[in-house]
């Protein structure tokens, strides 16, 4: 009897990476609201520039408090609405930057990272 190999699923891959709920959900929020513009892993695309770049220290959104303020009023002039103009609830900002802040900092890779439980 031969043995079955299962290949890898390259369409769902294993998380690479554990974050905290507020993180996860960061996650959650960046993959619903914000990925169709910057891109799946926060890499920008020709639409919205990388967020993985911008949120370096020499980047353009380089503070925890520029990142909340383009969250709340928007970039209107580079047309990105406000996070209520996309329905994202402000109790995701803080998680939605930890995530973010993770990926710049190469502290968290690409993809779905998983949640760690309490």
């Amino acid at each position: 009897m031969a043995s079955t190999v299962v290949a890898a699923d390259p369409y769902h891959p294993p998380p690479r990476d554990t974050v905290e709920v507020a993180a996860y959900r960061g996650w959650q929020q960046f993959s619903l609201q914000c990925a169709r513009c910057h891109g799946e892993d926060a890499q920008g695309t020709s639409f919205a520039p990388s967020l993985v770049l911008a949120l370096q220290p020499d980047g353009h959104v380089s503070t925890r408090e520029k990142f909340m303020s383009i969250l709340a009023d928007g970039r209107p002039d580079k047309g990105m609405p406000s996070a209520s103009t996309m329905g994202l609830d402000s109790a995701y900002f803080d998680g939605l930057y930890q995530y973010l802040k993770g990926r710049s900092d190469g502290h968290l890779h690409g993809g779905r990272p998983a949640r760690r439980e309490s």
